[in-house]
């Protein structure tokens, strides 16, 4: 049988659960700021990389950028290139990293992102499989 919790024990619980309470605080607020509406997809990409392009899957995608499914090691902030079959390329910057996926943010001019996706998003974008 386990004995009792030590102050130490107890101290790092605390820390522990108050860093989680935390990180779920902040992405609720992170879905409530979004200025895009996403939309669920799945489509083979690429992430280009200074150092080459890595195969990728886009969950889902919006006017302001995309959640995309790897196996690399990406840090935050890192500029990457989405390139997405018959889609012009469009740049963006890793905004955050979970298991498997990150978060991009897309970095080029509004205009030209909407031009880029503008008519699929309006049309509910066909899924296609990677």
């Amino acid at each position: 049988m386990a004995g009792p919790l030590s102050q130490k024990d107890v101290t790092e619980f605390d820390e522990l659960w108050r860093v989680r309470q935390e990180a779920e605080r902040e992405a609720r607020e992170m879905e409530e700021r979004r200025a895009y509406e996403r939309k669920n997809v799945f489509w083979a990409a690429r992430l280009v990389l200074p150092e080459g392009a890595i195969n990728c899957v886009v969950y889902d995608l919006s006017m302001g950028g995309a959640r995309v499914r790897l196996v690399a090691q990406l840090q935050k902030q890192q500029r990457v290139r989405l390139d997405i079959e018959k889609l012009s390329p469009l740049n963006a910057e890793v905004i955050w990293l979970g298991i498997g996926m990150v978060g991009i943010r897309f970095t080029d001019d509004p205009t030209f992102i909407g031009r880029t996706l503008g008519p699929l998003l309006a049309a509910g974008m066909p899924q296609r499989s990677p």
